[in-house]
């Protein structure tokens, strides 16, 4: 049997909006507001992957996604210290 977990909420907009959450990241994600900026990252990578013909091309846009990774976490950490622990175990 499969072990029942409370769904996790986010409340947002002085507590008028309530949405269910699918993990801590898409807590985290909603909580901040961040769908419109993810969607456009996302649309950049889909561009910037479309272009890759070559191993070098694939290096960059590797390059690209590890510094954007790199800087989010930077920015979770001055955030909440704590959260960014729990979230990426180092």
């Amino acid at each position: 049997m499969a072990k029942k977990t409370n769904p996790l909420f986010v409340v947002t907009n002085n507590g008028q909006d309530v949405e269910e959450a699918a993990g801590m990241f898409d807590a985290l994600i909603k909580k901040l507001g961040l769908e419109p900026v993810l969607e456009v990252f996302q649309q950049i990578l889909e561009m910037l992957l479309s272009q890759v013909q070559s191993y070098a091309a694939f290096e960059m846009a590797k390059q690209f996604v590890d510094e954007f990774v790199d800087q989010l976490e930077k920015v979770l950490k001055m955030v909440d210290p704590v959260l960014a622990f729990s979230l990426l175990k180092r």
